[in-house]
Order: C-alpha cells, then sequence, then structure tokens
C-alpha cells in the first residue's frame, strides 16, 4: 500500500489497497488513513453495489436516507434517487437527462440530522470525459486559520440546522409527505466549533446548505457571521480536488470535512453513488 497525499491538508490517493468488505483488517486501517487524511481516494476499485454495501458495513453502520420512498418520488426533480430495491442504504447522484439539478454549495452531509453522518463513501458509476471533479475543505484548517479573538467569540455558539433550508421547495404538492418527515426530523442545534469526537482537534462545524441561523443573535448579525465563516471553505489552501474515472471510491470524514462536486461537464451525463455511515449525537 502506497498513500499519496492530493492536498496538503486533506486528500490522499491510496494505491495498491483492494477495498473488500470480507477483510475486517480494513476496518481499522481506513478509520487510521481517514484520522490523518479526512479524505481518501481508491482508484480502479469497479465494485458492484453489493461489494460497496459490505466495504461500507466493514467500516461502520450504513444509513438509509429518510427521504426513501417505495411508492413516489418525493423529491420531484431532485437527483437523489434509490436505485437499488434491494441495497437502499445506496442512493445515486445522478446527473443526466432526467435529473438536472446542480447542487453547486459547499456542505457536509446531513448535518439536520440529531447524529449527523460520520462517513460519506462515494463511487463513480459513470464519469464524464471531461470535468465533473469533486472538492473536499479541510474545517479543522478553517478553523485554525481565524484569529485569536474570533475563536474566542464562536466559541461556545450553536447553530440551527434543517433540512428544509435545501429540499422544501421539492415537497411542493406533496404537503403530506413534508409534514411527515418535518415530524420526524425537526431543526436540530449543533455546536458552531465542533470538538471531533475522533481526533479532539476543533472543526468549524457549519454550513450554507443546513445552517439557519446562530441561536440567540439578532437575524441580521447571525447572518453576516455565518456568511463569513462559510467562506472559510472556499480557500484553495485548505482544500484537495479529486478527478473521477469510473470504478473509483472515495470515503471522507463527514465532520471535520465540507465537500462541493464541480458541475462542468454537462450535456455529458455524471453518475456517482453514495453510502453515509451513522454518527452519533455531538455533544
Amino acid at each position: 500500500m502506497k498513500v499519496k497525499r492530493l492536498g496538503t491538508y486533506v486528500g490522499a490517493v491510496v494505491e495498491g489497497f483492494a477495498l473488500d468488505g470480507n477483510d475486517h483488517s480494513q476496518r481499522d486501517t481506513i478509520r487510521e488513513l481517514l484520522l490523518e487524511h479526512k479524505a481518501l481516494f481508491f482508484k480502479a476499485q469497479n465494485l458492484k453495489p453489493s461489494e460497496f454495501v459490505a466495504v461500507a458495513r466493514n467500516i461502520g453502520t450504513p444509513e438509509v436516507h429518510p427521504f426513501l420512498s417505495g411508492d413516489e418520488m418525493m423529491l420531484n426533480g431532485f437527483s437523489l434517487l434509490f436505485p437499488y430495491a434491494e441495497h437502499p442504504e445506496i442512493n445515486g447522484v445522478y446527473h443526466d437527462e432526467k435529473n438536472t439539478r446542480d447542487f453547486k454549495s459547499w456542505h457536509s452531509d446531513q448535518v439536520w440530522h440529531h447524529a449527523p453522518s460520520s462517513v460519506t463513501m462515494l463511487r463513480s458509476v459513470l464519469a464524464p470525459p471531461v470535468g465533473g471533479d469533486t472538492c473536499w475543505a479541510d474545517m479543522s484548517e478553517a478553523y485554525n486559520s481565524l484569529s485569536e479573538s474570533m475563536k474566542r467569540d464562536i466559541d461556545g455558539l450553536q447553530v440551527v440546522h434543517d433540512w428544509v433550508q435545501s429540499y422544501g421547495t421539492a415537497f411542493e404538492g406533496n404537503e403530506s409527505a413534508f409534514r411527515r418527515l418535518r415530524k420526524y426530523y425537526p431543526a436540530q442545534m449543533h455546536p458552531l466549533v465542533l470538538r471531533h469526537p475522533w481526533s479532539g482537534e476543533k472543526v468549524l462545524f457549519s454550513n450554507r446548505v443546513s445552517a439557519v441561523r446562530i441561536e440567540g443573535l439578532p437575524e441580521a448579525e447571525s447572518r453576516s457571521l455565518l456568511d463569513m465563516l462559510h467562506l472559510r471553505a472556499w480557500l484553495p489552501e485548505f482544500q484537495c480536488r479529486f478527478h473521477w474515472e469510473e470504478g473509483d471510491v472515495a470515503i471522507s470524514e463527514n465532520l471535520a470535512t465540507q465537500h462541493y462536486a464541480v458541475s462542468d461537464y454537462w450535456p455529458h451525463p455524471r453518475k456517482l453513488e453514495r453510502i453515509t455511515l451513522a454518527g452519533s449525537p455531538l455533544q
């Protein structure tokens, strides 16, 4: 096995490593590499869906996305699909003639959960001939880049996160589904500065997709502060960029990073498939 850094702070390509859900020794290896590099990239794995799920189960506990519906498309026009009835853990992040909505925002996955996802796994099913990269940002280094006075000011603040901010409009005309999900998934508060449960590092834990407001601050002050902090993910110094080829797999630590799918490839289709691993309630 050879590990090659992709970015200064985040990202590494792991060579000579075949992901195998039946090899239980890989769990500790992958967790150790995630702790150091936060995002790992495995070229030409060519996993079948069942093998992708097995790898996920070897690392942690796969989640089933709450917007899964066996009877109807809850999210009309949104590229959150469930391509395999036998593998509900897998959702398809497809961009093709049927699914054209771009998601042009830096984000972490499912921060609006009571227990945000701990790990995000992606496999490339169909890659465009050019473009379609994904970028990752190290939010621990983003926090470290703040002034000491800013760190003191934001330490202890709580941010309200809500799935309605990004998904709400997709439920137009499906009020019953909206009310059902709103009941089971109310808005959540998480620390703006998270002490990471694995590494102990402080992480700037907020993103523009799910963050609604800082609890206890006037709306204008909250919005101004969040906008400024969210821009830290945009700084190239804290990023890496991965170019997909079919068969590649990425495994990233979801609490300490944000990611961004670069939409520069249409009209060529691009199809990734995702599994998230369950996390624990944040302290």
